[in-house]
């Protein structure tokens, strides 16, 4: 409850100033609405089959991952996230079956979930002690789910009638010593690391 308070809050106070800036663009294939703030670009993308009117998966994605590496948090893009999405609601029908999400290392408060729910899982730990840094794609997925990895999405989805179920994953590696040791961790960890990722949805 006292998230979705802050939520409505602040997404309130940033109403006028939000909606004046969104830019819509659709093709036979996608809705997409997306906001530029301070050079850079939030873009919430609908998709669907070419002959299909409604859409099954949605995209977040942020315009400068790359070129900007100040700290983000998913917790502070789920306004933006929210404010996008409401406008969509106006003009498109959806029943959504996948989220597309940029990975863990990108967002700070994602980054240091996913590295504590590795750090705590007994799968995991069990797994690294009986074969070392060897990747395991059923566990890294099961592990993600159960620790909520994502939560401020899954909570924010929740508002909007959908749960998390799962995850897809591709192009696996591990976290790095650097960005453990920022995330405020022991840098010999061994913490898998998927580079794409799915959010598997269903309806409440």
């Amino acid at each position: 409850m006292k998230y979705k308070v802050i939520l409505f809050i602040l997404s309130s106070i940033l109403s006028v100033s939000v909606k004046s800036q969104i830019q819509i663009s659709k093709t036979n294939a996608d809705y997409s609405l997306s906001i530029k703030q301070d050079s850079v670009y939030r873009i919430l993308s609908f998709w669907k089959d070419n002959d299909s009117t409604i859409y099954s998966s949605v995209k977040y994605t942020i315009s400068d991952f790359t070129q900007n590496q100040d700290e983000k948090y998913l917790e502070d893009e789920i306004i933006v996230i929210q404010k996008l999405w409401d406008i969509a609601d106006d003009s498109i029908q959806y029943n959504l079956e996948s989220f597309n999400i940029a990975y863990p290392i990108q967002f700070t408060d994602v980054l240091k979930n996913h590295i504590s729910a590795f750090l705590k899982s007994k799968d995991w730990q069990n797994h690294v002690n009986k074969n070392g840094k060897k990747l395991d794609y059923d566990i890294i997925k099961k592990v993600m789910l159960e620790n909520d990895i994502y939560m401020p999405l899954n909570e924010f989805l929740k508002t909007k009638g959908y749960q998390v179920i799962g995850f897809s994953t591709e192009k696996h590696g591990f976290v790095t010593e650097e960005n453990l040791q920022r995330a405020g961790f022991n840098a010999n960890e061994i913490i898998p690391m998927p580079f794409i990722v799915w959010v598997k949805l269903e309806k409440n």
